[in-house]
């Protein structure tokens, strides 16, 4: 288990609502459910591939993350219960405004297989040699 911090993870979201067009309207109903425990610095939920169903909520105190992760633990949004843990690192937010915040590299992920054959390197894409 993660040590409590300003940041709760969230998972198990309904990836219903981690699709790219319905991203704010996830952000707007996270908010919602958990803006009475506290106030709210940021709300984090990405739709790629390796993020779906998942959120990162920060808060301005600990005890206010401990809060919501007390009382909203195994909530149902949208037929699923989210699942709520402390986040692992101290987020980019909290980071900048108590002077520690380092820029990180972006990692690259290798894209997910379609199923789709890709042409061989050799041949030209859509047609017969000729």
């Amino acid at each position: 288990m993660s040590m409590p911090n300003q940041t709760i993870y969230i998972q198990n979201i309904n990836e219903k609502l981690s699709r790219k067009h319905r991203l704010d309207e996830l952000k707007m109903t996270l908010k919602s459910l958990f803006k009475p425990h506290g106030e709210i610095l940021d709300i984090v939920a990405l739709s790629n591939f390796y993020c779906k169903g998942q959120a990162f909520i920060v808060y301005r105190t600990v005890e206010q993350a401990a809060q919501a992760m007390g009382k909203l633990q195994g909530h149902e949004i949208l037929g699923s219960k989210i699942k709520i843990s402390f986040a692992r690192s101290k987020s980019d937010v909290v980071a900048k405004m108590d002077g520690t915040f380092r820029p990180r590299e972006k990692k690259v992920r290798p894209k997910p297989k379609t199923g789709r054959k890709e042409a061989p390197a050799d041949r030209p894409e859509g047609g017969v040699n000729g």
